[in-house]
């Protein structure tokens, strides 16, 4: 059995601070599982720079599942944990 690294995310989570991560560390051969407040569809977003603007601008980004709520999670059983940014953390 793989090894298991937990990301804890939610709704507003950058969407490459997650999708990457979660793809790269499938292909290391981890098994790899998403918690958040709820078991649920989570909506990513994506931060973008505008012409003209001082800051960045927030767009929807992916629609990701939560594979477990934080309260499922059983901490013993990961070797790793990962929090993304975005405004979820």
């Amino acid at each position: 059995m793989p090894p298991k690294i937990l990301i804890v995310t939610g709704d507003a989570a950058e969407s490459l601070e997650v999708l990457y991560p979660y793809q790269r560390l499938r292909e290391e051969g981890y098994e790899v599982h998403t918690a958040a407040p709820a078991r649920k569809k989570l909506q990513f977003v994506v931060h973008d720079f505008e012409p003209g603007f001082d800051t960045y601008t927030e767009k929807p980004g992916y629609g990701f599942p939560a594979d477990l709520a934080f309260s499922e999670v059983d901490p013993g059983q990961y070797v790793a944990l990962m929090i993304p940014g975005g405004r979820a953390p």
